[in-house]
């Protein structure tokens, strides 16, 4: 074991939901067989039930803000881990995630220190909340990931459709609503600057479509679309004080067209 460290911070991002009682037994569990003070940072409980493609965009664009050596508990789609849990070592932070595909989703590809954490820490729990707590501890007292887990390359994998890009053209989908609405694609700045270049263009969504690319939402009149680029650098489509999911009939992996004119 090596030397005591500076506390670490805890994240949860879940679909347990703030309703029932299975987040709650969670953070019990961990607080219960960790050693030391937890302290918890939701990102968020709201995942939809089993969606790991939403959870990845949520851990993945949340996680660096951040300080190095904080433990991210993902725990969406359990019974989707065949009784398996990873933690994966990506960027300085720590995962603690499913065998479901999540990991590759975040990561484009599963990191390359990503453990299977002996099978021998799992027990029967639903929601596997006690292992979950069991791995917490021995990360904040600075056990090393061998100690309690083996490297392991067995994993499951998926990839995130990526846009279709050609000179004048690129074919994006959407791939998160968020808590106001508004649609965020796979089309990022640099996609559009690389197949577009000077040249006007139109971006169209199902029967709307816009020629500019704003810089925040009040450029247009209230209750119309607005395109602008996020904080991550997604082209991301939106109403000015309204919902774009609603008004524009919009959902993950609806089409998002940018065309030269």
């Amino acid at each position: 074991m090596l030397g005591k460290m500076p506390m670490h911070l805890i994240t949860i991002t879940s679909d347990l939901g703030t309703r029932d009682y299975y987040l709650a037994a969670l953070k019990g569990a961990v607080i219960t067989q960790c050693e030391a003070v937890v302290p918890f940072i939701d990102i968020s409980n709201s995942v939809k039930a089993f969606d790991i493609k939403e959870a990845a965009f949520i851990v993945r664009n949340a996680y660096r803000y951040f300080p190095k050596g904080t433990i991210h508990i993902v725990h969406v789609n359990a019974s989707g881990g065949s009784n398996k849990l990873l933690l994966s070592v990506a960027d300085g932070h720590y995962f603690i995630a499913f065998d479901n595909g999540f990991l590759s989703l975040a990561f484009e590809k599963t990191p390359h220190e990503t453990y299977h954490v002996n099978d021998e820490l799992m027990g029967d729990s639903l929601i596997y909340e006690d292992a979950i707590g069991k791995v917490v501890n021995f990360l904040i007292n600075e056990y090393k990931p061998t100690d309690f887990a083996h490297l392991t390359t067995e994993t499951i994998s998926y990839r995130f459709l990526q846009p279709i890009t050609n000179r004048g053209s690129i074919r994006g989908s959407i791939i998160y609503i968020d808590n106001y609405g508004n649609a965020i694609s796979n089309i990022t700045r640099k996609m559009v600057d690389e197949s577009m270049g000077d040249k006007p263009f139109t971006i169209s969504v199902n029967v709307a479509n816009t020629k500019t690319i704003s810089t925040n939402y009040n450029q247009v009149e209230e209750g119309e679309m607005v395109c602008l680029y996020n904080t991550a650098g997604f082209l991301e489509i939106a109403i000015n004080k309204g919902k774009a999911e609603k008004l524009l009939g919009l959902k993950p992996d609806s089409a998002v067209l940018v065309m030269a004119d």
